[in-house]
């Protein structure tokens, strides 16, 4: 196991990024470890692979122009990266002289329960009109009022709000009081669609100023009013009008899936035990998922825990039940498929794609009664206190079964019932098949070219990887397939649009009885880090808010202003110690 951890974690792998010669190397090496352990091909057309298309990003072409016209006379064109950029999800093409609308902060948030409507086109006629819009949402309104509005400020729905009132385009300005560290936004995919014919880009505040002092505005006055909740009507802005042409390119590549079955025999019971675990990593670390320091920036990142761990133990137990096959035949009641994942760090790719096509059906809503468990390795060669089981919740039977077979090896284990995972359990457990996710917990070197193989406890590792081999003889064993529980996804579990805050708190997911938000450590050099906070402390108050959860903790975040200090209370040990924290800013 050690070898190939080793292996997969060595430079020339290069951090195995999706679509990356690096990749291709590391699952080519997979394969041929499975046609050395006679693996019956699982892949597309007979062989072990199973490939499929991605977007991996945009890239702008050399037709992207962006003129003013001020008083009907051009002024010139602005500076494509300096003073203005195309956004991800725009539309392309050019886009013919067109007024420009201020619309606030560009969200139509509708009512509820507690809180009136929020629209910022209210009286606002913007049809076949550029609007110019502030980035995030106001600052100082009531807490209610802005985790109401965070929900609505993620700049694919400010785009989508303004194409439902007829806008031809969206400009975004960040605003000074926002605080970024650059004005314009980044140009990077994140999965989300083009938003067909509109056009979409961000301009630096000088641009926006230039055009607000047409109407005798100023950004800081507009933004300072609709921060405090005031009600600022939109208007037009009368003597400015845009040309543009902007000119996006979708970036596609192949990564691929690698596949390899284990035949029970001539008479297997119906149903097979899959086991995953994904191979691919950061590569040097050119997405937004790197948390590489300043001096580390565009090192491999060598991914040993995350997830050449997983996959190391995921090629031992290949080994170790193709020779237990080989050796006893007719013992083993159920195949086998043991699957490498690659996309996983770009959202669950690979395991989305095997799950969505199995059988040749893409409608096809349960992968059950052919594949009756999903086992997945991620991130397991770091375990420093217990070792995390997740998606316990997703069967009757996991709780006894694990206990059982971890009688004696008895290793420490926090056994969680959440079944809604940032893994590629997620996509078998949304058709229908009870899954068992392991994790060893987060650490300081995740995401990061630290995150090495000397750093990997191998003891350990190799308990785990025991461990799953008899939770798998179990299931193979056993005359019935475990049932399937459906959970209720959590209500709060949402994506936080609009969050821009940093504090570079890691958080243990190892206790999640605790009460409060307990931390593996922080970020070195990070707001935690200078604020004394400290490996193994609980944060339970934050910014006055009782913290007794993640959620609790994400809530109170998005209330937080960068570079305003704030209080963080933490229980450590015994005692409760008040901290001041200063918010940094993420992007």
């Amino acid at each position: 196991m050690k070898i190939f951890l080793n292996r997969l974690a060595s430079a020339p792998m290069e951090g195995r990024a999706t679509g990356t010669p690096g990749e291709q190397r590391a699952t080519e090496y997979a394969a041929e470890l499975f046609r050395q352990m006679k693996l019956i091909p699982a892949g597309d057309k007979g062989s072990y692979f199973q490939p499929f298309e991605f977007i991996a990003g945009v890239s702008l072409g050399a037709k992207n122009s962006l003129a003013v016209v001020l008083d009907e006379q051009t002024t010139g064109k602005y500076i494509l990266h300096q003073e203005w950029r195309p956004l991800a999800f725009s539309g392309t093409g050019p886009i013919t002289r067109s007024g420009v609308v201020f619309a606030g902060y560009g969200i139509s948030a509708p009512a509820d329960e507690k809180l009136e409507a929020y629209d910022s086109y209210q009286g606002l006629g913007v049809k076949d009109q550029w609007v110019l819009v502030f980035r995030y949402v106001p600052e100082n309104v009531s807490t209610e009022r802005r985790q109401h509005l965070l929900r609505f400020a993620g700049l694919p729905f400010k785009a989508a709000a303004a194409r439902n009132h007829g806008a031809r385009g969206i400009v975004v300005v960040s605003g000074p009081n926002s605080r970024v560290k650059d004005q314009l936004v980044k140009l990077q995919f994140e999965g989300s669609p083009a938003a067909s014919s509109l056009g979409a880009l961000t301009i630096v505040d000088s641009l926006a100023e230039e055009w607000l002092k047409t109407e005798g505005k100023d950004l800081k006055s507009l933004q300072d009013a609709l921060d405090n909740g005031q009600s600022v009507p939109g208007f037009p802005l009368k003597k400015v009008m845009l040309e543009t042409q902007l000119d996006i390119e979708k970036v596609k590549r192949w990564g691929r899936n690698v596949l390899g079955r284990l035949s029970a025999g001539n008479h297997p019971l119906p149903g097979m035990i899959v086991l995953g675990a994904h191979i691919d990593h950061l590569g040097r670390g050119e997405g937004n998922n790197s948390l590489a320091r300043a001096e580390e920036k565009g090192q491999i990142h060598f991914g040993a825990d995350d997830n050449a761990s997983g996959t190391a133990a995921l090629l031992e137990l290949a080994q170790y039940f193709s020779s237990r096959i080989k050796d006893h035949p007719g013992e083993f009641r159920r195949d086998l498929l043991f699957a490498v994942w690659s996309g996983e760090e770009l959202g669950l790719l690979g395991s989305s794609h095997f799950a969505q096509t199995y059988g040749g059906s893409p409608e096809r809503q349960k992968l059950t009664p052919d594949i009756i468990s999903y086992l997945n390795l991620d991130m397991v060669g770091r375990l420093d206190q217990k070792l995390v089981l997740q998606g316990i919740g997703s069967s009757s039977g996991w709780k006894s079964l694990v206990e059982s077979k971890n009688a004696t090896l008895q290793i420490p284990l926090s056994l969680q019932n959440e079944s809604y995972l940032p893994t590629d359990a997620t996509a078998f457990y949304l058709k229908g098949v009870p899954i068992l996710s392991a994790f060893t917990g987060a650490h300081a070197d995740y995401h990061t070219p630290r995150d090495t193989p000397d750093r990997i406890n191998f003891p350990e590792m190799n308990r785990i990887t025991r461990l799953f081999a008899g939770i798998m003889e179990g299931l193979e064993a056993a005359s019935e397939a475990p049932d399937y529980q459906e959970m209720k996804k959590p209500e709060n579990l949402r994506a936080r649009a609009g969050m821009r805050i940093y504090l570079g708190t890691i958080p243990d997911f190892s206790k999640p009885d605790t009460k409060g938000v307990a931390l593996a450590g922080a970020a070195k050099g990070g707001p935690a880090d200078k604020a004394g906070i400290q490996k193994g402390d609980i944060i339970i108050e934050l910014a006055g808010k009782k913290i007794e959860n993640i959620y609790d903790y994400t809530y109170a975040m998005g209330l937080l202003k960068i570079g305003e200090p704030t209080t963080v209370v933490v229980q450590r040990g015994a005692e409760q110690v008040k901290l001041t924290i200063v918010p940094a800013a993420r992007e």
